[in-house]
């Protein structure tokens, strides 16, 4: 993994280029298992969001040491993170709606997620909080593991280090959004028809027509 060396400036770029109008911006926050990635295909498919999925960029890279991480449970440091999707966002038209899906995973990436999105000239619109327990996420991990041959899903290690990262890590990132008055509490655990329609209507976005 190579270190970004002045992690200030980094984020002081210029921008040189600020949208005429901005589309919709979201984050889904959520436990492993919690239906982020179902979620986000919808938006995607009916709603014409662009995706953007950390964990799928990561397992997709060449970097052995990030994919090591992974596969163990645990996070990739802020600074390298940041610097992934910083460069994925570097062509984006943020005339588009986005969903932003592993990212931001702590505090101080919810922080530099601003900043970021800041010096784009755009910000924020809502973070969609998948709120479901523990042991219905545990067993769609399990379930997942079996339909889609998912390493990360099988070790029984390896989840439980992923859910305490979550709780230690992730979970205080919605008290953060709450303050601000951009989350969207969504009860998950439910089928995932009923979670898109919920959070649609949470967003004031328009139902699929051939749903209606």
């Amino acid at each position: 993994m190579e270190p970004i060396k002045d992690f200030s400036s980094f984020l002081n770029e210029r921008v040189t280029q600020v949208p005429d109008k901005q589309g919709k911006i979201i984050v889904v926050l959520g436990p492993p298992g919690s239906g982020k990635g179902t979620l986000c295909k919808k938006l995607v498919e009916d709603n014409g969001f662009t995706h953007i999925s950390t964990g799928e960029m990561i397992r997709n890279s060449d970097d052995k040491e990030l994919k090591d991480l992974i596969a163990k449970g645990k996070y990739v440091p802020d600074k390298i993170m940041t610097k992934l999707l910083k460069e994925k966002l570097a062509n984006f038209d943020f005339e588009d709606n986005l969903v932003l899906d592993g990212y931001p995973r702590t505090l101080d990436q919810a922080s530099m997620l601003d900043s970021i999105l800041g010096k784009f000239g755009v910000g924020l619109n809502s973070a969609v909080y998948l709120n479901i327990s523990s042991d219905t996420a545990k067993e769609r991990l399990a379930k997942r593991a079996e339909e889609e041959d998912r390493e990360d899903d099988k070790d029984p290690e390896t989840i439980k280090q992923r859910f305490k990262e979550y709780k230690e890590k992730t979970l205080p990132i919605v008290d953060f959004y709450k303050r601000s008055r951009r989350l969207k509490d969504i009860k998950s655990g439910v089928p995932a028809k009923e979670v898109y329609e919920r959070v649609i209507t949470s967003l004031k976005l328009k139902p699929n027509k051939k749903e209606e």
